[in-house]
Formats: structure tokens, C-alpha cells, sequence
């Protein structure tokens, strides 16, 4: 896992990190379809007026690896959206006193060459640690005004031209400190694919924004229960009407139904217990036929601001500190 620090003007980050990767690793974009192209070039087209600022990003890091904004994001914004392999598990829990998240994501093994934890500090925008397996564009993160947000794969029955997980993960934690900031950033948003997004923030709210290209719906936990979770379902009627299924390869019912019981069982959650979830076999995949499993895993604590990673199939004893936001917001009021 690669974990690079971004600080700066957009477009600056973005030259850096490619001139790095283009110099260091002989990174270029892999081709893609014809028809991704397409895809890939009207959604990016709609990312210049949605988030102008990851545009700039964009350029940046093109012209560091010596190719053009248009390929560049042709590549990035038709990710995921054709071949919607990736399985997640994520969870929030509120305690009286503290905000507990945990979230394993599940892919083929051979993209754990591709992931990075990365530590992202837009000028006048918040800072945050995320995880991501593409260079540009996020799949879940904490920000420092303790708002964190993961996304799940749904299996759903359409697609558009329209904004990625990635950059709507990317959005939200560059310029949203609640929950209700995010939500109402992702319903306006032209989503371009069926996704779970699981938000919370310090102050101890929860939601599930269940989102696809006809429309989304908020979850919000019940009144007997402090906690939310998602796996690669649908679970409002109104949404199920979107969701194809095809997902019990990866044990989506299983891992759902297991949270749960072990969510409901538990009366005060700590980064412990959520390692204890996340581990557990019933929710870390472990697929050997299919090569595809849990490459990594985060817990935190959004009240301290505390960050633990797995970086490879998560067990109790494996996860680390993470330690460079801190060094980030320490550096800034030095």
C-alpha cells in the first residue's frame, strides 16, 4: 500500500504525485474500450461544472505523466462502473461519548499492488486520510472535522454519464463537516452507478444514503438501535426495484445478517470490538477460487480523531496507528 502526502493548490497535487509515479514507476494509463471512452469522457465533461477543483487535479497529474486531461479522465470516471467487483462491509455505531466506524474492503487480491492510504490536504478545503485502489478519486475516508464516509457496491440495473463513488467521496470529504452536508451534496449529484454510502460524523449521526442513477433514499437507524451497516444490498423497498442482486458469491446476505447479530449484541463499541467484527469470518472474505478477499480494513474513533489500518486481510493483532493527520493539523497551527 502506498501512502503519499498531498498538500497544496489542486493542481500542484496532482503534477507532484504524477511526475512521481510517471518517474519513479513508469506509470501510464492503462487502455480502455471504446465504449468506456465514451462513457468515461461524457462523465468527465460533467465533473468539470460538479467539482472544477478535482478537474485541476486531474489536468495536473496528467501533464506529470505526459498524457492529456481528456484520457486521464476518461479512465478515472468509468471506473468501477462496468465491472462492479468490489464487496464491502462498513458500519457506524454512537456511543454516549464517542462515534465508532469500521470498514473492510473486499476486491480481487491482485489489485492490493494498486491501494494507497493517503493523506490529502486541499488548500482551503479540510484534510483527510482516505484509502483508495486509484491514484485520484476515493473510496473512504476521515476528514478532520471528524466526517467520515464509505461506500459499498451495489449491483445495479443502470447506468449514466454522471459522478463516480470516487469522486463523490472525494467531494464530500474536501468540503462537508456533517452528515447533512454530505447527504445533500449526493442527492444533488448525477450518480453515475448504484452505490451504499455510509456517513457519520462526531456528532454521533448516522446515515445510509442507498443511491443509484433513478434515484436515492436515506436510512436512518431505528429508535432501539445506535448503529447503521451496509453490505451490497439494496434495503428500502423503494430501492430494491434497482438492485439486480447476483451478489451471493460474495456472501453479501451473510456478511449483513452477521453484523447485525453482532452489532445488536454489543452495549458500548470500541476500536477493539469493531477490530473483533471486521476479523470475524462470517464478514472478512476470503474467497482463494476467486483470489478475491478483504485487502484492507479501517476502524476509528471520529470524536479523537484515532485511525487504526489493516493493509492486508485484517486480524486484531495486525492493525496500525495512523499518525499523519495528526502531523498534518499540528503542522498547520505551528
Amino acid at each position: 500500500m502506498y501512502h503519499p502526502r498531498l498538500y497544496g493548490e489542486f493542481y500542484e497535487m496532482g503534477l507532484r504525485y504524477g511526475k512521481l509515479l510517471f518517474e519513479k514507476a513508469g506509470f501510464t494509463i492503462p487502455e480502455i474500450s471504446e465504449q468506456k471512452k465514451k462513457f468515461g469522457l461524457e462523465s468527465f465533461n460533467e465533473l468539470k461544472t460538479y467539482y472544477p477543483e478535482a478537474v485541476e487535479e486531474i489536468e495536473g497529474f496528467s501533464h506529470g505523466i505526459k498524457d492529456t486531461p481528456e484520457n486521464l479522465g476518461a479512465f478515472l470516471l468509468s471506473l468501477g462502473i462496468f465491472e462492479t467487483t468490489g464487496q464491502c462491509s462498513v458500519f457506524g455505531y454512537t456511543n454516549k461519548d464517542s462515534v465508532i466506524i469500521g470498514r473492510n474492503y473486499d476486491m480481487l487480491f491482485a489489485f492490493k499492488k494498486f491501494t494507497e492510504s493517503s493523506l490529502i490536504a486541499p488548500k482551503d478545503k479540510f484534510a483527510y486520510i482516505s484509502q483508495s485502489d486509484v491514484f485520484i478519486g476515493r473510496s473512504d475516508g476521515i476528514n478532520e472535522k471528524g466526517l467520515s464516509i464509505a461506500m459499498s457496491f451495489v449491483n445495479g440495473t443502470e447506468i449514466q454519464p454522471g459522478i463516480s463513488f470516487h469522486f463523490i467521496i472525494k467531494k464530500v470529504l474536501e468540503n462537508c463537516s456533517s452528515v447533512e452536508q454530505a447527504v445533500k451534496m449526493i442527492l444533488e449529484t448525477n450518480v453515475s452507478s448504484a452505490n451504499n454510502f455510509l456517513i457519520a460524523d462526531k456528532t454521533g449521526k448516522l446515515v445510509v444514503v442507498e443511491s443509484a442513477p433513478q434515484k436515492s433514499v436515506v436510512r436512518y437507524p431505528d429508535i432501539h438501535h445506535p448503529f447503521l451497516f451496509i453490505t451490497n444490498q439494496f434495503h428500502t423497498e423503494e430501492m430494491s426495484l434497482f438492485d439486480k442482486g447476483g451478489v451471493a458469491w460474495s456472501k453479501s446476505s451473510e456478511r449483513y445478517q452477521s453484523i447485525q447479530q453482532q452489532l445488536k449484541s454489543t452495549p458500548k463499541m470500541d476500536l477493539h470490538r469493531a477490530k473483533e467484527i471486521l476479523s470475524d469470518p462470517c464478514v472478512c472474505l476470503n474467497l482463494k477460487k476467486e483470489k478475491f478477499g478483504t485487502i484492507w480494513s479501517v476502524v476509528a474513533n471520529l470524536n479523537t480523531l484515532e485511525i487504526e489500518r489493516a493493509e492486508t486481510h485484517p486480524k486484531t493483532s495486525n492493525y496500525k496507528p495512523e499518525t499523519r493527520l495528526d502531523w498534518w493539523l499540528n503542522k498547520k497551527t505551528k
